[in-house]
């Protein structure tokens, strides 16, 4: 039972296939064709049911009253599972397709038996009105039937079979053409059939596929984030697609010109554009629109011509407001200071070029550098929090301080830049001025006022330059300037400046060539008691050989000297050479008394300063006690107090003696005699060039010889070069002695040769 339940299964699958390959939702909606065409079912019904009542009223027999009870109950079967079949599709169910199949099957085989005995009948009325409503039926099964081919070829030879056996049973001669006939009437409408099949699962397919293009269209449209316009020829909108809103949504805009959207001012380009893309072009263009509230939208829109004949124009548009917002931020950015606010280097510099290219001969503005002075102290002692606040306020009084239209800029760590209208020097040192008198107020930070004051450097445009670099330049010059002059001041640029600084840089290069070259070699000046005429020790003193190898004096670097980086260099160059011509004196038991090494306020700011001289005479085994350090007076001053005595009482506490250079010419107090661990004091040249011929250079050189005595510090009187300073010294009671008339500064070469000499100056003495 199973078996057959299983092969009447697979026989109904195959009835109600399809010779084609199909999806299946068509598939589905074929097979369902078996509940629809109502009228013809019902026809059938009607028709088969009346004709076998005829039958059954012409020949009362068992055969035609069986007939008419079977079509009678097959009908309310039938009806039956229609209706069921309908109502379970219109759920969304699947109706018994398999029951419907079979059910149309023995339908069409008892319109095939009632045919059979209404012709065997030999009743020819009964018989003709049988063969003509078997014929109806086929056609019925034909046309209710298309979607599924198969089963309909299977009703109709289960109809029309029977009858043309039928013929061929009959005593009448002309019936076997029936017979004949009959095979190709069947053959012919079943062609017609599989043909109206096939052309209607094209046609379902052609639908399914465009429903699927169309869901699919809708679906992009959903999705898309651009706003969709069909427009017609006469730029009216038929059609709106907005992002968030259903395709068919009502929208204000239709039928509406798209160019009355736009603003004026926009509409011929926009006029243009649409007569290209009409042309078949693909246009883009840029376009704003201002919302009800006010607000100003951009567009980014492509225009293109529909692919069909209406001559109607596609236009889709994305709002790039947010981009545009970022584009503009973006740029203030790179133009601007993210701490302050101000324009930076980079506009600073386009606004200079446009008025160079602007301006005539006559000068009509000029540029200020203005730069805060210690701030790299308030921001390191304070933090970058007090640093940051007082940049931000002085950007804030700068811009104060200036006309509408003058431009300040920040042009990178506590430097502004200024480009004000001024015709004269009277008018940059008002616009100064008013910048001092805006800075002379303290500025309140986290409970502390910070003050700071504010160098400047000017430059007139274009007097001073032609071109950008030179007009930043000579203000840059003239700032320098501002700086050597004490900071705190105003300079405004003059050719002079241009001399000194290139003097200032070409010392800056001649001194890193002569580091990168080792062309830094320390000479020896000996020092000599004045009582015995014997050399006691030296000064290093810093010679340098140029590209021609000719000696020169520290006095053709001297900028070097402030350079923070090449100071230290020059600094420790020296260290080096001196104690290597110690090691190498010492090796040789040469008594060479001392070497004095000169150091600047730049070494005392060095952290590891002490550490680097304790370095280099460990590693060459020397004793401190061979060199001394001679510093000059204005080291004592300044906010680095503190540091240098802590550095010179550990110099002092290793055995190396301090000595005060230049004394009497500086800001030193006598405390600062007390104060520091000072060893010797060193006369100023400026005195001792003028003993004998000065009265207030006597006494100057005698009480400082006295002041020492009375110390206990020993008196060193440098820049002696005549046997008559010597002997006025030596009456004053100085001790040491050290010029040009012992000896010029020597290479480390002859400095044994000199330990054995006497510096014996005195006629009477030699005489003696």
């Amino acid at each position: 039972m199973k078996s057959l339940r299983e092969h009447t299964g697979r026989l109904a699958t195959w009835l109600l296939g399809t010779p084609a390959s199909v999806p299946p939702a068509i598939a589905a909606k074929l097979t369902n064709a078996l509940f629809q065409s109502v009228p013809i079912f019902l026809g059938g019904i009607l028709n088969t049911t009346a004709v076998a009542t005829i039958a059954a009223l012409r020949h009362g027999t068992p055969p035609f009253i069986g007939w008419l009870i079977f079509e009678l109950v097959l009908g309310v079967v039938r009806l039956c599972v229609l209706v069921d079949g309908r109502r379970r599709i219109a759920a969304g169910g699947n109706p018994r397709r398999e029951l419907a199949a079979w059910l149309s099957c023995i339908w069409a085989g008892s319109v095939g038996f009632g045919t059979f005995i209404c012709v065997t009948s030999e009743d020819w009325v009964l018989a003709t009105i049988a063969c003509l409503s078997a014929a109806a039926m086929v056609c019925g099964m034909c046309l209710r039937n298309f979607g599924t081919p198969r089963l309909a070829a299977a009703m109709v030879v289960a109809a029309l079979l029977p009858c043309a056996v039928a013929g061929l049973l009959t005593a009448e001669p002309i019936m076997p053409v029936i017979s004949v006939q009959l095979p190709i009437f069947m053959l012919t409408i079943l062609s017609a059939s599989f043909g109206l099949h096939r052309m209607m699962v094209s046609w379902m397919t052609a639908i399914g596929e465009l429903e699927h293009s169309r869901s699919l269209n809708e679906t992009i449209l959903q999705s898309s984030p651009d706003h969709t316009l069909i427009l017609d020829q006469d730029h009216r909108i038929v059609f709106c697609k907005r992002p968030g809103q259903e395709v068919s949504d009502k929208d204000s805009l239709i039928g509406r010109n798209w160019l009355n959207l736009l603003p004026a001012d926009v509409r011929d380009v926009a006029l243009a554009a649409l007569a290209k893309a009409a042309a078949g072009n693909l246009v883009n263009i840029v376009t704003t629109h201002a919302t009800p509230s006010g607000e100003q939208r951009w567009f980014d829109n492509v225009i293109n011509r529909t692919s069909d004949t209406s001559g109607r124009l596609i236009v889709v548009s994305r709002d790039i407001t947010h981009q545009k917002r970022s584009e503009e931020q973006a740029i203030w950015m790179a133009q601007h200071d993210a701490l302050t606010g101000l324009p930076n280097r980079a506009l600073l510099q386009d606004r200079l070029d446009g008025l160079l290219e602007d301006l005539g001969t006559a000068d009509t503005a000029a540029m200020i550098i203005v730069d805060v002075d210690n701030f790299k102290t308030i921001n390191d002692s304070l933090g970058h929090d007090a640093g940051d606040a007082l940049l931000c306020a002085i950007a804030g009084r700068l811009a104060g301080a200036v006309a509408e239209g003058d431009l300040v800029a920040r042009t990178g760590g506590d430097e502004f830049a200024l480009l004000v209208a001024a015709r004269s020097n009277a008018d940059v040192e008002r616009i100064a001025e008013r910048i001092y008198e805006g800075l002379r107020e303290p500025i309140s930070h986290a409970g502390r006022l910070l003050e700071c004051g504010a160098s400047m450097g000017a430059s007139f445009i274009p007097r001073d330059g032609r071109d950008r670099s030179e007009i930043m330049k000579a203000a840059d010059i003239a700032l320098y300037a501002a700086k050597a002059a004490g900071r705190a001041q105003l300079r405004i640029f003059e050719r002079a400046m241009m001399i000194e600084v290139e003097r200032h840089q070409t010392m800056i290069t001649s001194a890193r060539l002569a580091l990168q070259r080792s062309a830094v070699v320390p000479h020896y000046q000996p020092k000599v008691c004045l009582r015995t005429s014997r050399i006691v020790g030296f000064e290093a003193l810093l010679r340098w050989h140029d590209r021609d190898g000719q000696l020169r004096g520290p006095d053709t670097i001297e900028a070097a000297f402030d350079d923070p980086v090449l100071g230290t260099l020059l600094s420790d160059r020296m260290l080096e050479g001196v104690l290597d011509d110690i090691r190498r004196w010492s090796a040789a038991s040469i008594d060479f008394g001392h070497v004095a090494i000169n150091v600047t306020s730049a070494d005392f700011r060095r952290e590891d300063f002490v550490e680097t001289i304790c370095t280099a005479l460990a590693e060459r085994d020397l004793p401190p006690t061979c060199i001394q350090i001679e510093v000059t007076e204005n080291v004592f001053l300044g906010q680095g107090a503190d540091e240098v005595k802590n550095v010179l009482q550990r110099l002092s506490g290793m055995g190396i003696r301090i000595a005060l250079d230049d004394f009497g010419t500086g800001y030193a107090s006598l405390s600062h005699l007390n104060q520091f661990p000072v060893n010797l004091l060193k006369i100023d040249r400026s005195f001792i060039r003028q003993i004998g011929s000065s009265v207030d250079a006597d006494a100057i050189s005698s009480t400082v010889i006295n002041l020492g005595r009375c110390l206990g510090l020993e008196v060193i009187a440098e820049g002696i070069e005549t046997p008559a300073q010597e002997s006025q010294l030596l009456a004053m009671g100085c001790d040491t002695g050290q010029g040009f008339l012992y000896s010029r500064a020597l290479p480390a070469t002859e400095v044994p040769a000199a330990v054995s000499r006497l510096y014996d100056t005195q006629p009477e003495r030699r005489r003696a």
